[in-house]
């Protein structure tokens, strides 16, 4: 009897062990990127810890990713004020405020509290977030001399370019901006900071990174002056037609194509790569899986041609309830069988020698 009391008690012991903590669940969680249940927990977790400052950071962060950046300031900079340890807890409170405090137009304290976080170096990871916010959002003292132009959705920073083309160039995304919207009809959280670069060099140099990109959670677009007029603008629209959104590649990078106002022949760029690369097929399926293996100069006119012919088939409002989930599976469940069809007439028409 007392063997078995013994062996129970070992077991149960072990069982305790074996679970995760709180912590590690939490951390899981947020990992995952399942931020609204992120935040349920944490502050069911709070209610029996108010003052676990793992719980407090975890919820800080995934509010601040959530968007809901005033809610997420009293978290982090109550991190800042009680970590015991001073350690990378700080670090990331750190630069998670420098986040928030951008995107409610709080300057001054964004810049310093980046600044400090990076000058705290307390993790590698948590360096290299604020350096690269600290640079994005403008705050190098390289973008001291630019020229900066204020309009209805951007707030424009030029490199170099005089007043009558930098108005012009203004003037014109304004335009691009009203009719993506008018697909999208997002409500943005604040103007886009538009920096217009007239070298790629300097921006190489200066952001550790090629033009043109951009940064829509904090609706940020860094552009050559004779990039594009839509692309990177439809990744920061897009954004924000719902809280959390599954993303892929395929979908990602053919709707910013599909919107760029560029009017390019994305056929004849696909059949030119085709006949210039005579082994090669046009794979949908794999293109989506492995967005990484394909050249920009085939995958990105295909995305574009394919989410044209999604647009065009199944309208705007279908479109619009797949982009929130843009994996493969989720296309089954909104297009149904006809998604397949359509991937393989596209195949077909690429792929016929």
């Amino acid at each position: 009897m007392k063997l078995k009391l013994t062996l129970l008690l070992v077991t149960i012991a072990m069982l305790c062990k074996a679970q995760p903590s709180k912590m590690e669940q939490l951390g899981k969680l947020y990992m995952s990127g399942n931020l609204k249940e992120t935040i349920n927990r944490a502050d069911e977790y709070l209610e029996e810890e108010p003052e676990n400052i793992d719980y407090i950071l975890i919820l800080g962060r995934a509010l601040t990713d959530y968007g809901e950046y005033n809610k997420a300031i009293p978290h982090l900079k109550y991190t800042v004020e009680n970590d015991p340890h001073n350690s990378w807890r700080k670090a990331w409170a750190l630069g998670y405020l420098g986040s928030c405090y951008y995107m409610i137009s709080e300057h001054e304290k964004s810049k310093k509290v980046l600044k400090d976080c990076v000058e705290f170096n307390a993790t590698s990871n948590a360096t290299n977030y604020a350096t690269n916010r600290f640079l994005q959002f403008g705050y190098h003292k390289f973008f001291d001399d630019w020229t900066m132009i204020e309009s209805d959705n951007f707030k424009f920073h030029f490199q170099k370019m005089d007043e009558m083309d930098a108005k012009s160039y203004a003037d014109s995304r304004e335009e691009a901006f009203i009719e993506i919207n008018k697909f999208f009809n997002t409500e943005l959280p604040k103007k886009i900071d538009f920096f217009v670069w007239d070298s790629r060099a300097d921006a190489k140099m200066v952001l550790r990174a090629e033009l043109g990109f951009a940064n829509p959670f904090f609706c940020i677009i860094h552009s050559h002056f004779q990039q594009t007029r839509g692309h990177e603008m439809t990744h920061v629209i897009s954004n924000f037609l719902e809280k959390e959104i599954v993303k892929t590649s395929l979908i990602n990078e053919g709707t910013a194509v599909c919107f760029n106002l560029a009017n390019q022949d994305k056929e004849a760029i696909v059949k030119k790569w085709l006949e210039k690369n005579e082994e090669e097929k046009i794979d949908i399926k794999a293109m989506w899986l492995y967005w990484q293996e394909y050249p920009q100069e085939i995958s990105y006119p295909m995305a574009g041609i394919f989410v044209e012919q999604l647009i065009e088939t199944f309208g705007k409002e279908k479109f619009l309830t797949f982009f929130v989930d843009q994996r493969y599976e989720h296309a089954k469940e909104v297009f149904g069988e006809e998604i397949d069809v359509i991937i393989q007439n596209l195949e077909d028409k690429f792929n016929q020698k």
